[in-house]
């Protein structure tokens, strides 16, 4: 992966939270609603300036993470079609981000 590739995937999950937030059965009056709302918002800024910076993309630490980064979106893309499970969502998108906060500490 490259950076074209994670502020990409990034962006996907990113539809795949508003997808859940727009259910007509996802009240914003939710806190998991609230919480999954807090989690897009951090994503996006988080996407916002992985486009902006210059990291070290041909790294290991980069491959690596960003691999996880992938696997971790894919596994979102399985469960994001059930509310049922806003707690395996949750996790994952956090998971998300926190792979994307990893990939930002590499910025040079």
């Amino acid at each position: 992966m490259n950076k074209v590739d994670v502020a990409t995937e990034i962006g996907d999950v990113l539809t795949t939270i508003d997808a859940l937030l727009s259910d007509p059965e996802f009240s914003p009056s939710n806190p998991k609603w609230q919480q999954l709302f807090a989690l897009r918002k951090h994503l996006d800024d988080q996407q916002r300036e992985l486009v902006q910076e210059i990291f070290a993309e041909d790294s290991p630490e980069f491959d690596q993470i960003a691999k996880q980064l992938g696997e971790a979106s894919d596994s979102l893309e399985k469960v994001a079609g059930s509310i049922a499970k806003l707690g395996t969502v949750l996790k994952t998108v956090s998971s998300i981000a926190s792979l994307a906060d990893k990939i930002l500490n590499l910025a040079l």
